[in-house]
């Protein structure tokens, strides 16, 4: 049986039509609205960020440091170290040149070490100006009370020279007597300590149970080396009888400030020590009235303890 070829025959779309089911198709398989449907989105208003002055240093293009907040323990509160400070051996310069290398040679040292020198290059030498210009030059007014004995701290040991070439550790030289106890890093803070000290010998400075210990510091090694030459006009100028309470210390002090809270290095520290080298009361900067008889009725009632 022949099959004859058949043609199936679709009917024919007008072209109105066919793009009406164009239309529809797309429409379909788009899932996406059109631009006439998509609701209008305004932009969220952006606050325009506050323009900051930059201030620069002279009639140069380096911008300023900009100070960091001030940070400083509460007035009254104990400071110094909570066990009583023994005795410091006082080492050859042979072990001590053999301890170094030892330090030099230890990798955990040297770890120490440059987690030392990165956080001092961390921190901007212009920080401790700044907070002066700044938030003056007292971190806070002393209170008019003593710490009490029960909460009061003791005082840390630190190894120094006296001006008349001995020896020294500063508790030591504390221990027996009420003292009024100076730190000093710089000569700006000679003015702050002097103003305590001043009034202290007018009133005490016959008072056998009373007296003063001065220590200077000098962390920074090149400055060291001037102070040593400096030695001669620093004995002229401090009286002769302060000599032998006259401590001179060359060298990092890091735990002792953060033990004492010295937040500023710049200012001239006060401490009052009890005869068992507790720290009663301190202040900073210069001292103002209040502070100054403060000081000197704490000190009446240390001395009327003692007897």
């Amino acid at each position: 049986m022949i099959l004859k070829n058949t043609r199936l025959t679709r009917p024919l779309l007008s072209h109105g039509a066919f793009a009406r089911n164009l239309h529809s198709s797309r429409a379909l398989c788009n899932d996406t609205p059109s631009a006439k449907d998509k609701p209008e989105v305004k932009p969220a208003e952006q606050e325009a960020p506050a323009t900051e002055k930059i201030e620069y240093i002279g009639n140069t293009r380096f911008p300023r440091p900009r100070p960091k907040p001030r940070k400083t323990i509460r007035p009254g509160e104990a400071v110094g170290q909570q066990t009583p400070a023994g005795k410091l051996e006082h080492k050859p310069l042979k072990q001590k040149i053999d301890e170094k290398w030892r330090d030099i040679l230890s990798p955990e040292k040297n770890l120490e070490t440059r987690a030392k020198i990165i956080k001092e290059i961390t921190e901007s030498h212009w920080q401790n100006i700044l907070d002066l210009r700044n938030n003056g030059e007292k971190l806070f007014e002393a209170p008019s009370d003593l710490i009490s004995a029960a909460t009061a701290r003791y005082l840390p040991n630190l190894e120094g020279n006296t001006l008349t070439g001995d020896s020294a550790d500063i508790v030591d030289l504390c221990r027996g007597k009420t003292t009024l106890l100076t730190i000093e890093f710089t000569k700006f803070a000679e003015k702050h300590t002097l103003s305590y000290i001043n009034l202290f010998e007018k009133v005490f400075g016959d008072n056998e149970k009373a007296q003063v210990v001065q220590v200077n510091i000098e962390e920074n090694w090149a400055k060291a080396a001037v102070l040593r030459l400096c030695l001669p006009y620093v004995r002229r100028s401090i009286p002769k009888p302060r000599h032998p309470r006259y401590v001179v210390h060359y060298g990092g002090v890091e735990g002792l400030r953060n033990t004492l809270g010295i937040a500023n290095p710049l200012i001239g520290y006060a401490f009052l020590v009890d005869p068992k080298t507790r720290i009663r009361w301190y202040a900073n900067g210069e001292a103002v009235q209040s502070e100054g008889t403060a000081m000197l009725t704490l000190t009446e009632a240390l001395l009327r303890k003692t007897k």
